[in-house]
C-alpha cells in the first residue's frame, strides 16, 4: 500500500529532535454532554477529569460522526465517515460482519511509525477473530468486544477467551481494565505508545461494586463518579511513572445517553438523535508544555478530525488511495490558531443523509430513518438548544446546505440490511442479554 505524510510539514517538536508523544486514548461509553462537574454537573464530582480539562484544553463544540457506538468507534479509528467503512449501524453478537481488514485504524498507523499499542475495554467493531483488535493494528487486547448489555459477558485477552464474567467479576470490571492500563504503562521501556482505553460506564446495565454505590442516590451518578476515580488511577500512574511531559491524554465519549439518568447539558435529543443531544460531547485533552493550561475551545471539531491530528503530531503516515473526512486540529489544541473548514459536517443513518452543519447553520432532514416533514434548520450560535426552526425565514441558507446534503448523499453506497438469526436463549432479538 503507498503511503504518504498526511502533511507537509513536521510539527515543531519533532522538528527539534523531541521524542514523539505517546497517546493515551480514554473513551467513556455514552457519556453525557452534561455528566461531568467540568462541563456543568452539579450533582457529582469528577475531580480527576476536571483536573485533566484544567490543565490543558476542554472543547465545547465536539461532535461525534454517528449516533451510536460502531460507527462514532470506526470513525474515531480510521477518520473516515462511518459508511466508508461499511459499519453503518451497531454491531450485535455474532455478527458475521466487522471493521473491514482493507482499513487502516490509528493503531496500525502509529504500529509502522514504531509505536507500541494495547486495546482495553469495549471494542464493538466486529467480535468475530478476524475483526478483534488484534488484526486491527493492535499488539494487545483486554477487555469485551461489545457492550456490556450484550450477552454472553466473554472477556478476551488478544484472541482468546479468558473468562465468562459473572456476578462480582462484573463489578470489578472497570477497576481491572485501569488494573491492565497501567501494567501496560509499566512495561512501555523507551518506545512511545499508543494506549486504547475503552471503558463500558455509563452504558447500561450499571455495574458497580458495593463500595462505589451511595444509599439513596441514583446509580448513575454513582458511576459517572466511579468512571472518574478509575480515571484518575491511570492519571496517577502516568504521573509516578514519569510519562507525564511527554503524554498526550484525551477523554472523551462515544454519542450522547442511553441512560435516563444521562445529562445532556440542555441539549436536544440523546443517542440515536442527531441533536445536539445525541452528537455533541465531553472532549478534554492534556500535553504539558504543548497544550496550554486552562483554555477553552469554541470553534467546532469532529471525531474523524482525531486521525490526521495523531498522524501529524506523531510522524505517522496516511493512505492516499482513499477519502478521507477530517482535518488536523492541533492549532485548535495548541491554541496556535483556528482551522478553516474544508467540508461541513455531514451525518449519515444507515444510508441516509440526515444532518448538514456548516458554520452556524444547522441542518436537519431526516430524524433517525425518517424523512421528516419539512426541513428543520438552526442557528446554533443563537439555539444551541435547536428550538426555534428558521427554515420559513433562512431560505437562502436553508437552499445551500440542502445542497450539500444532496452532494453528500451521491457519495453514500446503499446499506442493506444484514439477517442472521439470535439463537441464544439469554439473549433478547436485538442482542442484548435477558435482564
Amino acid at each position: 500500500m503507498t503511503r504518504r505524510l498526511f502533511l507537509s510539514t513536521i510539527p515543531a517538536a519533532l522538528a527539534a529532535g523531541a521524542p514523539r508523544p505517546n497517546v493515551i486514548w480514554i473513551w467513556a461509553d455514552n457519556l453525557a454532554y452534561g455528566d461531568l462537574a467540568c462541563y456543568g454537573n452539579g450533582a457529582v464530582k469528577t475531580p480527576a477529569i476536571d483536573r485533566l480539562a484544567a490543565e490543558g484544553v476542554r472543547f465545547s463544540q465536539f461532535y461525534v460522526a454517528h449516533t451510536v457506538c460502531s460507527p462514532s468507534r470506526a470513525a474515531l479509528l480510521t477518520g473516515r465517515q462511518p459508511f466508508r467503512t461499511g459499519i453503518v449501524d451497531v454491531l450485535r453478537p455474532d455478527s458475521p460482519v466487522g471493521l473491514p481488514e482493507s482499513e487502516v485504524t490509528i493503531a496500525a498507523a502509529l504500529g509502522k511509525a514504531g509505536y507500541r499499542t494495547q486495546a482495553i475495554g469495549k471494542w464493538h467493531l466486529g467480535d468475530r477473530r478476524q475483526y478483534l483488535p488484534t488484526e486491527r493494528g493492535f499488539d494487545q487486547y483486554f477487555g469485551l468486544p461489545y457492550s456490556m448489555d450484550m450477552a454472553p459477558t466473554l472477556l478476551y485477552r488478544d484472541q482468546k477467551i479468558v473468562e465468562n464474567m459473572e456476578g462480582a467479576r462484573v463489578e470489578t470490571y472497570t477497576r481491572r481494565l485501569t488494573d491492565e492500563a497501567v501494567r501496560f504503562l509499566e512495561g512501555t521501556a523507551k518506545r512511545p505508545f499508543f494506549l486504547y482505553f475503552s471503558h463500558t460506564l455509563p452504558h447500561p446495565p450499571l455495574n458497580l461494586p458495593p463500595d462505589a454505590r451511595s444509599p439513596g442516590r441514583p446509580v448513575y451518578d454513582d458511576a459517572i463518579e466511579h468512571l472518574d476515580i478509575e480515571v484518575g488511577r491511570l492519571l496517577e500512574a502516568v504521573d509516578r511513572l514519569g510519562l507525564r511531559e511527554n503524554t498526550l491524554v484525551v477523554f472523551s465519549s462515544d454519542n450522547g445517553p442511553m441512560h435516563a439518568g444521562g445529562k445532556t447539558g440542555g441539549f436536544r435529543g440523546r443517542i440515536r438523535d442527531a441533536y445536539e443531544g445525541g452528537l455533541r460531547v465531553p472532549f478534554a485533552a492534556r500535553w504539558p508544555g504543548r497544550i496550554p493550561a486552562g483554555r477553552v475551545v469554541d470553534e467546532p471539531a469532529i471525531m474523524y478530525d482525531v486521525f490526521p491530528t495523531l498522524m501529524k503530531l506523531c510522524g505517522g503516515t496516511v493512505p492516499q488511495d482513499r477519502t478521507y473526512d477530517g482535518q488536523d486540529i492541533w492549532p485548535l489544541l495548541s491554541g496556535e490558531g483556528g482551522v478553516r473548514r474544508e467540508k461541513p459536517f455531514v451525518w449519515v443513518y444507515t444510508d441516509n443523509v440526515t444532518t448538514v452543519r456548516d458554520g452556524r447553520w444547522k441542518l436537519h432532514l431526516a430524524h433517525r430513518d425518517k424523512p421528516l416533514p419539512e426541513p428543520e434548520l438552526y442557528d446554533l450560535e443563537t439555539d444551541s438548544g435547536e428550538a426555534r426552526n428558521v427554515a420559513g425565514a433562512r431560505v437562502a441558507e436553508l437552499r445551500r446546505l440542502k445542497e450539500i446534503a444532496v452532494r453528500a448523499q451521491a457519495e453514500v453506497p446503499k446499506a442493506w440490511p444484514l439477517y442472521y438469526p439470535v439463537l441464544d436463549p439469554k439473549k433478547l432479538p436485538s442482542g442484548p442479554r435477558r435482564q
